[in-house]
């Protein structure tokens, strides 16, 4: 079983092309090479399904200004020295219970299995902290990730973003905690 602590030392993951990649908690530290990721990583295609806010410094500045916050869990995926992967969630003000999650994959990495990893992390992550579910948005047209969220349990509860997006939600059972 998983402990927060896990997340924290890091847990070593097998890629489909048979790399292996250490997903481990957001550190301080690790600002330049998240900027890094956001600026060179992504292409701007993958840049734009994932975030409509400018992946810059500024926004790193926050990240890093968050490190210590109860309130999120941010995650990071390391091939060597280079981030390839960095996902989150954060309780959202009016469902607490129910965070928010975002998840960007490099380029050079998607389709081997990593965004699962990651994904899967988070919501172990969430169920150790008494979470009840989780809840992403997704632009409708991005029907890859959409395929990895239904095959997570999520389901589409709505759509936000002036009809753009899907609000899809894993509930977790009583049962499963």
């Amino acid at each position: 079983m998983l402990s927060l602590l896990d997340l924290e030392l890091g847990v070593w993951v097998k890629l489909r092309n048979g790399e292996h990649v250490l997903i481990r908690k957001f550190r301080r530290t690790d600002g330049d090479a998240l900027y890094e990721f956001f600026t060179k990583g992504l292409s701007p295609t993958s840049r734009k399904l994932y975030s409509v806010q400018p992946l810059d410094r500024n926004l790193v500045d926050i990240v890093v200004s968050e490190v210590d916050a109860t309130d999120v869990l941010r995650l990071v995926a390391f091939h060597g020295e280079r981030i390839v992967g960095y996902a989150y969630w954060r309780q959202q003000l009016f469902n607490p219970k129910i965070p928010l999650l975002s998840i960007a994959i490099a380029d050079s990495h998607q389709g081997l299995g990593l965004g699962q990893a990651m994904m899967e992390l988070l919501i172990e992550g969430a169920k150790l902290k008494g979470m009840e579910g989780i809840e992403l948005h997704v632009l409708k047209h991005n029907q890859r990730a959409i395929r990895l969220y239904r095959k997570l349990g999520f389901k589409v509860v709505g759509d936000t973003d002036n009809g753009r997006q899907w609000v899809m939600v894993l509930r977790f059972s009583d049962d499963e905690r």
